[in-house]
């Protein structure tokens, strides 16, 4: 029977991998020794936090692959290797430093001992299992890294959202605590304002005006938080009855046209849809949603610009509901491109912290920063979406916004009262995707 010969490079490796393990010891002693604790690339103490049995597990496991061609002998070895450094703090230049130095000890040895021809034949091969093996150590070393990110953003995520919930948990409760005091203020300073209007000095007067303006100003913001904790806790109530759309808005309309004695604006109402009656919403969270961004649109429109109301229905399948579009577009200073995609964040406002105790009428008054998180909340909540646009931010060219809300037109009240609370799944769903674009 005969034996088919070694191809040359094969024999050679499997040699070199034989007079490796000869030469364990010679080679290994000096190798270990100059690598115990050595980190050029760490700011840390010398410590020899490798145990020798993992250094010279490398060395059997580098003779192994060499000996039998399989490097994936190596594998393990390297894996050790790297993990234990990498749970002692060294950087993955530390590791290859390790690696590479054993690389030139054995070509140190493997010069001394054959001659040039035939080390030459032996260096070839070792450099290319060294590659395969450096490679490997890498991204094992990547991997860890990743593992360890990993962790870190969970453990950052979860810590976040138990602030979230911890700040959620404090403004419902401080915000119900406000509530009942603020509305006796309110209540008794309006009912003083009426009964002692003729009796008392101007200066008194005008105190009780001021007085009953902070203390309705307060409670709107008050009325903010509750129903921020409100859609954060998904339980935002929705109290359906019969709506006309064309009535909360005038009532909106009229209500901002008492506090703009300062400015100078003009409003416009296009013509209404005449086939738009009636249909089933929640009149207060309806009216709480286009007071807002009605007053939004005066608050960031400089004096002699316009705001506008359109009213169209939009057509839909035959198993969705069809819905009603209404625009509010503005002739104001506009919304940036960095703003716009945080603009239904609780609390963001890009207004001057100076301004916060201005009316909310005045130009580029302050606020709490809720008001666009009620209202995307609420219009959710019915089911609708709400789409916010803008060509970009300039005060002299005023490129103005335009805030769109899509509502669901249902003639008969809503069955599933749960499901129609966010507006999330179902028809509804489906039946809004078409509102992303113009």
């Amino acid at each position: 029977m005969t034996t088919t010969p070694l191809r040359p490079d094969v024999a050679h490796r499997a040699t070199l991998g034989r007079w490796l393990r000869v030469q364990a010891a010679a080679i290994t002693t000096a190798w270990v020794s100059a690598m115990q604790g050595r980190r050029i690339f760490t700011e840390q103490p010398i410590v020899p936090v490798i145990s020798d049995s993992v250094f010279q597990q490398l060395y059997t496991s580098l003779a192994t692959a060499l000996e039998t061609g399989r490097y994936a002998a190596l594998d393990d070895s390297i894996s050790a290797l790297t993990h234990t450094g990498y749970e002692n703090g060294y950087t993955l230049n530390d590791l290859l430093v390790i690696s590479s130095s054993l690389k030139s000890e054995i070509w140190q040895a493997i010069i001394s001992a054959f001659p040039p021809g035939e080390a030459l034949n032996y260096l070839r091969s070792i450099d290319a299992l060294f590659q395969t093996a450096l490679t490997y150590q890498a991204r094992v070393y990547s991997e860890l890294t990743q593992q360890d990110m990993a962790s870190e953003l969970t453990y950052t995520r979860q810590q976040l959202e138990r602030l979230d919930q911890t700040k959620s948990r404090f403004i419902s409760i401080a915000a119900h605590e406000l509530k009942t005091p603020l509305t006796l203020i309110q209540g008794y300073s309006d009912m003083l304002t009426r009964e002692l209007g003729n009796t008392v000095s101007e200066q008194v007067y005008q105190a009780l005006l001021g007085l009953s303006a902070g203390a309705r100003r307060l409670l709107t913001t008050v009325n903010d938080m509750i129903a921020v904790s409100l859609i954060d806790a998904q339980s935002l109530q929705l109290n359906y009855q019969m709506v006309s759309l064309p009535h909360v808005l005038q009532i909106v309309l009229s209500d901002l046209r008492a506090n703009l004695d300062e400015r100078v604006l003009y409003f416009k109402m296009k013509s209404l849809p005449p086939e738009l009656r009636s249909f089933y919403g929640d009149p207060q969270r309806l009216y709480q949603v286009f007071d807002y961004v009605v007053s939004n649109a005066v608050k960031y429109t400089p004096d002699g610009g316009t705001i506008t109301i359109s009213i169209h229905l939009i057509d839909a399948p035959e198993d969705a509901d069809r819905f009603v579009e209404i625009r509010v577009a503005d002739t104001g200073i506009g919304i940036s491109a960095d703003d716009l995609p945080r603009i239904f964040e609780k609390f963001y406002s890009k207004t001057d912290i100076a301004r916060h105790s201005s009316s909310r009428t005045k130009f580029k008054g302050g606020g709490s920063g809720l008001g666009l998180s009620v209202v995307k909340g609420i219009v959710e909540a019915h089911g609708g979406k709400v789409i916010i646009e803008s060509p970009g931010h300039d005060e002299a060219k005023l490129p103005g916004t335009t805030v769109r809300i899509f509502l669901p037109v249902r003639y008969d009240p809503p069955q599933e009262i749960g499901k129609q609370r966010l507006g999330l799944a179902g028809d509804d769903g489906r039946s809004i995707k078409q509102f992303g674009t113009t």
